[in-house]
Parts: structure tokens; C-alpha cells; sequence
């Protein structure tokens, strides 16, 4: 008991450090979901230990994509329809191929150069839907002070079911 203790009180401060950097007109939104990350974070490590052991099952149970794996071969897969659908999509792919915990707009947009898809004309209001659906929240400045934002469980869940084929999730948002 214990180690659940202070595992939830390191959790806690954590997402407290993190909710801190947040824009405040976020933070009181930003602080569950990053404290429910931390802990399936740990989950998934722990569960994906288990699961290791049948590397056949590991496939379809772990969210990790292969690192090998295109950016279009993904996004032909999940087969997003909407610029907010695609954004969360190419948080979701940065973060699962291990490219990048964080990102910021230049990092989607170079995603849209790779997919040789026309980019928004308002990339700022698109990220802005994003973040109303509470698929992206703000993340943490980088060391030369840009602004960077992370996909959160809801954003990896929208994407884990556009990617299993359920279409009526995928029109559902706006272009």
C-alpha cells in the first residue's frame, strides 16, 4: 500500500508542476487529464510488462505504433477527414512512434508537408477546436520559449477509433 501512496503522491505533484505551465483559462481543465494520464501512463507500463511476454497479443493491446511506421501508412489507416481529426492524428503519431512527447504547430504542419495534404488556412483556430474537444491540451514551453501542446486520453481514444474503422467518429468533426 505503500508504494500505491506514493506512487499517487508523485503522480499528484507531477501534474501539478505540469497544470502550472498550462494558460490559465486551461488549468483547472488541464489538471485531471494530466493527472489521469500519469496514472494510465503507469498502467500501460506496468500492463505492458505483462503483456510482453506474447509478442502476438502485444500487437493489438499496445498503443505503441513501430517506429518504422510512415506517417502516411498511418494516416491512410486512421483515414482522418477533418483538419482538427488530422491534427489529433498527428499528435497521436508523434507521441505512439516516439518522434515527440510535445509538439507544436511547425510540427504538424511538416506532417501535412509529408502527406502533400493543402495545410489549413487557420491553423491557430483549427488547434483551438482541438482543444475546446479536449483532444489537445497546452504542454510545457520549450527551452527557447515556443509553445508546445500534448495529445490527451480522450485525443489517443478519438484517434484508437478512427483508426478501428468507426466512421461515425471520424465525421463528426468540423473541416
Amino acid at each position: 500500500m505503500d508504494d500505491q501512496r506514493q506512487f499517487l503522491t508523485e503522480s499528484l505533484l507531477k501534474a501539478v508542476t505540469i497544470a502550472n505551465e498550462v494558460d490559465e483559462p486551461y488549468r483547472n481543465t488541464a489538471f485531471p487529464i494530466i493527472l489521469q494520464w500519469l496514472i494510465n501512463a503507469h498502467e500501460n507500463t506496468r500492463s505492458s510488462a505483462t503483456v510482453s511476454q506474447n509478442s502476438d497479443k502485444q500487437e493489438s493491446s499496445e498503443l505503441r505504433l513501430p517506429s518504422s511506421m510512415s506517417v502516411n501508412a498511418f494516416f491512410h489507416k486512421a483515414n482522418p477527414e477533418s483538419h482538427s481529426a488530422r491534427f489529433v492524428c498527428a499528435a497521436y503519431y508523434l507521441l505512439h512512434t516516439g518522434k515527440a512527447e510535445y509538439f507544436t504547430q511547425a510540427d504538424i504542419l511538416e506532417i501535412y508537408g509529408k502527406l502533400r495534404t493543402p495545410k489549413p488556412k487557420n491553423s491557430s483556430d483549427v488547434m483551438s477546436q482541438c482543444i475546446k474537444k479536449v483532444y489537445i491540451i497546452d504542454g510545457p514551453l520549450t527551452p527557447d520559449k515556443q509553445k508546445t501542446w500534448v495529445i490527451t486520453p480522450d485525443g489517443e481514444g478519438y484517434v484508437e477509433e478512427l483508426l478501428n474503422g468507426n466512421a461515425a467518429v471520424n465525421n463528426t468533426s468540423s473541416r
